[in-house]
């Protein structure tokens, strides 16, 4: 099999960072890439012209000619199309985050802070208590499980230290690097302010974010005057969003919320305002934002207990972690000109497009020499 005789399939949903991926493949000239996208999906704004775009009347044709297939999300409408895959075919897995968190029992149990459950329970959160009743007792978390021996490698940001990757019987997948979450462009060389506690608390409107367990945290250790704190909350629950706004408003004295969906440029102006992102998650979750914030020298501090903090370690990039009692004055102040350069720097190797170049080269590499092949059969 050559390079340009291989056709894969991609069945994804409408993202900035699945965009940013079509993109870097329509310049691959060794394989055909086709497209179905979920209906549902579509962002606001412009419609996306998709390359090789499929009907998803048209989908069942094409897997029968697939040499492999990317399933962007394993959730929805993929888990019953990972189902019609022909049996030879390599199935690869590009994994996202709320296909897996939600519905693995050992994950879910763990992502919400005290105060962020009892606000879940206040605003009748009921799509929690659903997901988790789905998987114990509607089979959910059973074929999610089933699905993944369907799949035979994997892309994800933690490769073989993905929190899921117990979920697979021997022997493992492959895993690749994660396709998504592109460094801004070369030309993009802006750094944020220098204007010290200019904070951002999480990065969307996801309750996972825990933004009250960290408001209320802020304002016992009774900021300084000059800190400013802002959400972003133009992505997630607006249900959510509008109580997290609230609740900052009245509980800090100097807070500013974002609703409005921007553009990746303006998005990237925005981020800039800032110089600190306190991410209080557990989960991996916001990682576009946060290589962002990486590559325009913004500190970063996380949970000692997040699941990407032994990522942040692993790779040398400079951070912080939210002490177990109290804060930390010192997180107001900006990184410096070094630590600043030292990340942007790590961040174009870990991130960059030359990085997501080579793991797309090394998924066709696989599949042309036949060492990416059906891993249970």
């Amino acid at each position: 099999m050559s390079g340009a005789d291989l056709r894969i399939v991609h069945l994804a949903f409408d993202h900035a960072s699945v965009r940013a991926l079509h993109a870097l493949l329509q310049q691959d000239e060794r394989a055909s890439h086709w497209w179905w996208i979920e209906p549902t999906s579509t962002l606001q704004g412009k419609a996306f012209e998709w390359n090789n775009a499929l009907r998803t009347d048209e989908v069942p044709n094409t897997l029968a000619q697939a040499d492999a297939v990317v399933i962007h999300r394993l959730k929805g409408a993929n888990l019953d199309w990972i189902q019609r895959i022909p049996d030879n075919v390599p199935v690869v897995w590009a994994s996202w985050g709320d296909d897996y968190y939600r519905v693995l029992g050992s994950l879910n149990r763990s992502l919400f802070l005290p105060w962020t459950a009892t606000l879940n329970a206040v605003l009748g959160k009921m799509s929690i208590t659903v997901q988790r009743m789905g998987s114990a007792f509607g089979g959910a978390e059973k074929r999610f499980v089933q699905a993944c021996q369907r799949v035979d490698a994997v892309s994800t940001l933690m490769e073989e230290d993905a929190p899921f990757f117990g979920v697979f019987r021997e022997p493992k997948p492959h895993t690749y690097r994660s396709f998504y979450n592109p460094t801004p462009p070369e030309s993009d060389v802006q750094w944020c302010t220098n204007v010290p506690g200019r904070v951002l608390l999480g990065t969307n409107a996801s309750n996972t974010s825990n933004h009250l367990d960290l408001i209320l945290r802020l304002r016992s250790a009774t900021p300084p005057d000059h800190v400013r704190f802002s959400a972003g909350l133009s992505y997630g629950s607006t249900r959510y969003a509008k109580a997290i706004d609230f609740l900052g408003s009245r509980l800090l004295s100097h807070w500013e919320s974002q609703f409005e969906h921007l553009p990746r440029q303006a998005y990237g102006d925005w981020l800039c305002t800032h110089n600190v992102l306190v991410m209080n998650n557990v989960r991996t979750q916001g990682t576009g934002v946060l290589v962002m914030a990486l590559w325009h020298g913004m500190k970063i501090v996380v949970r000692p207990d997040a699941h990407i903090t032994p990522f942040f370690q692993a790779h040398g990039f400079v951070f912080d972690c939210i002490p177990a009692h109290g804060w930390n004055n010192d997180f107001y102040s900006p990184l410096n000109a070094q630590e600043r350069a030292h990340n942007r720097v790590l961040a174009a190797r870990v991130f960059g497009q030359q990085q997501r170049i080579l793991t797309v080269d090394a998924m066709l590499e696989d599949l042309i020499s036949g060492r990416l092949t059906r891993r249970l059969t």
